[in-house]
């Protein structure tokens, strides 16, 4: 249960910004908050989820172990944004882990929170899901275009990959 985070402070965050004051309450009521500590780890790669996390405060570097054993930092979450919720949402182990960069807070939202959420608030789950969808939809635009520019890069030298096509073009 939150004991310091006000309405109006959930509202500044953008997953929780279009929400009428009502579900803000609900949230408020229900969501949990963690303090955390500077290279504290929140999770590790391959322990069961069931917690959905938001950053309050603070910011938390996700990292993946590689094939050689060194870390690869994959994304720094900073404070508004979320994470974890590929896990939460499929109930699979986590790919990564997670590590706070500085001295912060999160927001943390367990997985027995949102099965009861769904029947009592069924909007609410609508309208949070909807924005955590736009979320991994440009994280992934992002992604596809480094990748592109990897590839653009290995293959071409930098250059330009030969022809661009114009809109309506396309094979």
């Amino acid at each position: 249960m939150l004991t310091k985070t006000t309405i109006e402070e959930l509202k500044q965050i953008p997953l929780f910004s279009q929400l009428a004051v009502d579900e803000l309450r609900y949230l408020v009521q229900n969501l949990e908050e963690r303090e955390y500590k500077k290279n504290e780890v929140i999770y590790k790669e391959t322990e069961v989820p069931g917690i959905f996390y938001v950053v309050q405060r603070g910011s938390v570097e996700i990292t993946k172990k590689t094939p050689s054993g060194h870390r690869q930092v994959i994304a720094t979450i900073p404070a508004g944004q979320f994470f974890g919720e590929l896990s939460f949402l499929v109930s699979r182990r986590h790919a990564s882990r997670a590590k706070g960069t500085a001295d912060g807070r999160l927001l943390l939202m367990h997985r027995f929170v949102y099965d009861e959420m769904e029947k009592q608030q069924p909007p609410l789950v609508h309208k949070l899901l909807r924005e955590i969808i736009l979320k991994i939809s440009f994280n992934l635009d992002a992604m596809n275009d480094m990748f592109l520019q990897t590839i653009n890069y290995t293959f071409y030298g930098g250059g330009k990959a030969g022809k661009i096509e114009e809109p309506g073009q396309e094979d």
